[in-house]
């Protein structure tokens, strides 16, 4: 059986995940909201009573990290723990983090300093959660296209738009030659008459104005 005291078992949590960034804080953190709330006691040297690391709570450390990768939040994962592991209960005499001696004002000082190190813990992997909450935010926001690709989109919209102009031309010029000749021609002196050129261009103008945002809604599926 292997043992570490936190700043070892930080390391080996690192080498076991492949991840160089994992806060000594955020180790101490899970482990210390573990005691907090009854769920996983970690093992204490016999005469200096400082906390050490067994193998059990590396596996537990590594489960937790992969749930989190997971975005899984810190609550649910303690409440998880139980299905999957043979968590250490808390022994007997176990009391607190500090025994009454019948100085009260070192106790309270004790407690308090207790205290002020769970809360800066638990602090720090509230951090972390919130910034992994944030992170999957802004994965979630569409890229804003390069200035090459709203050059392309540019192009082919204007590509479009005069595909678009031209095809309603040509409709409008076919029906305009199927108008009789009253309509469409124009006298020139006594015996001649000719296509009324200004009133053609009118109506191709008109007819295109009339139908333009249809069939461009058309070309670009809307």
């Amino acid at each position: 059986m292997n043992y570490w005291k936190i700043s070892d078992f930080t390391e080996q949590i690192k080498l076991s995940v492949g991840n160089e960034t994992i806060h000594i804080n955020t180790i101490d953190g899970w482990f210390k909201a573990l005691e907090s709330k009854r769920i996983h006691y970690v093992a204490r040297t016999e005469d200096t009573k400082e906390k050490v690391y067994d193998e059990l709570d590396l596996e537990i450390a590594i489960f937790i990290r992969k749930r989190r990768e997971e975005k899984w939040s810190l609550a649910a994962i303690y409440d998880d723990l139980g299905n999957h592991f043979s968590l250490r209960g808390f022994p007997n005499n176990d009391v607190g983090p500090a025994s009454f001696d019948g100085d009260f004002e070192l106790l309270k000082t004790q407690l308090s300093e207790e205290l002020r190190k769970t809360f800066n813990q638990m602090a720090v992997s509230q951090i972390e959660e919130i910034k992994n909450h944030y992170d999957l935010i802004i994965e979630q926001i569409p890229k804003l296209p390069s200035p090459e690709e709203q050059k392309e989109t540019r192009f082919k919209e204007m590509v479009v738009r005069r595909r678009v102009e031209s095809a309603l031309e040509n409709e409008a010029i076919k029906l305009w030659t199927t108008k009789p000749d009253s309509e469409r021609l124009k006298k020139v002196g006594m015996f001649r008459k000719e296509e009324d050129v200004i009133k053609r261009n009118e109506f191709i103008r008109r007819y295109i104005n009339e139908n333009y945002e249809n069939k461009l809604r058309k070309e670009f599926g809307i």
